[in-house]
């Protein structure tokens, strides 16, 4: 039973790291509802440049992530900001 446990923990850790970086954004961030991923790549040359903005950013539906890094550190790697 630990055993079982123990991989479920293992498995769901792995899955919620693959769905906490620019998967999680490209919901919203689709071209219609807020620029795509094209779009935010043109407008922030740095990952520092994108993090301080969407930590900064007046759109209440980025509440959601304002705090948390590491999951805006993954978006910008994932959309190839350095």
């Amino acid at each position: 039973m630990k055993r079982l446990a123990l991989t479920l923990v293992f498995v769901l850790g792995f899955a919620s790291l693959a769905f906490a970086s620019w998967d999680k954004c490209q919901g919203c961030h689709n071209g219609k509802t807020a620029g795509d991923k094209a779009a935010l790549t043109a407008k922030f040359k740095s990952a520092a440049d994108f993090i301080k903005a969407s930590k900064e950013s007046k759109n209440p539906m980025m509440n959601a992530v304002k705090d948390k890094d590491a999951e805006l550190k993954a978006a910008a790697t994932d959309l190839g900001l350095k």
